[in-house]
């Protein structure tokens, strides 16, 4: 794990599977992945290495923010690994881990090489989006 990462933890409560699901299927990724209170998603993905994903997420007062990126690795229930592009990172990675835990599933998000200046806002937005996925399992 890079020193400049930003890296974010949650336990979910939900098996690794269904955790895994709802990173890689648009129809629920749509309902959690957005990184700003009261926001709402489109996604869409080619599900494979080298694959694309477009996610456009909206803000409550409407503004709208692409990101994009391609698969680099798949590992189903561990691991996911993708670029990362945006008006406000362009090239990063990500790498989401999955990990059985004590009451669900520990999920772990680092993103790597963002800008300095751009650190606290995508530690946000990810500490955002799980709130919204574990909201999403029921909590």
């Amino acid at each position: 794990m890079s020193e400049n990462a930003v890296v974010v933890k949650r336990v979910i409560k939900a098996g690794p599977e269904q955790v895994f699901e709802a990173f890689i299927k648009p129809g629920i990724m749509s309902k959690w992945f957005y990184g700003m209170e009261n926001g709402t998603s489109e996604v869409s993905n080619t599900l494979e290495v080298g694959g694309e994903f477009r996610i456009n997420m909206r803000s409550g007062d409407g503004k709208e923010y692409m990101h994009t990126g391609e698969y680099r690795e798949i590992v189903p229930f561990e691991k996911l690994v993708f670029t990362w592009n945006s008006d406000f990172a362009n090239d990063t990675i990500v790498t989401v881990s999955f990990r059985k835990a004590a009451g669900g599933t520990e999920v772990t998000i680092e993103h790597e090489f963002l800008a300095l200046s751009e650190r606290e806002n995508h530690r946000r937005g990810w500490t955002i989006c799980l709130s919204n996925l574990e909201r999403y399992f029921g909590l």
